[in-house]
């Protein structure tokens, strides 16, 4: 059993949510930044291939931020995997009751598939 203070876990579960809340902030701006070029290009009667490469980057921008979405879902299984092997296992740091679902379900499972 791993033997983390409280305080340090509290650091890494903040630092986590304020990651994660960067990411989704930054997703929604891309999102809002591809709608508004193509309404721009719209509005203003322009040719289809004339805003058509900054429309593909900034999309390219949000596909690779919801990757990092992604990522940051799997680093935060992780650290429950560490916190659920530590001093800390019964500590509640604020995760969403949603993803201690998932999480127990995903244990679950693959409890049943090393069975």
């Amino acid at each position: 059993m791993y033997d983390i203070e409280q305080a340090a876990g509290q650091v890494v579960a903040s630092d986590t949510q304020k990651s994660v809340d960067a990411v989704d902030q930054a997703v929604m701006s891309l999102a809002h930044l591809c709608a508004s070029i193509v309404e721009v290009s719209k509005a203003s009667n322009l040719p289809i291939k004339t805003a058509q490469l900054a429309l593909a980057n900034a999309g390219e921008g949000l596909s690779k931020m919801i990757g990092t979405r992604q990522d940051l879902g799997h680093a935060t299984k992780e650290l429950r995997r560490i916190q659920d092997a530590s001093t800390l296992q019964t500590v509640g740091f604020g995760c969403p009751p949603e993803y201690e679902a998932i999480g127990q379900a995903t244990d679950t499972a693959t409890a049943r598939e090393a069975a």
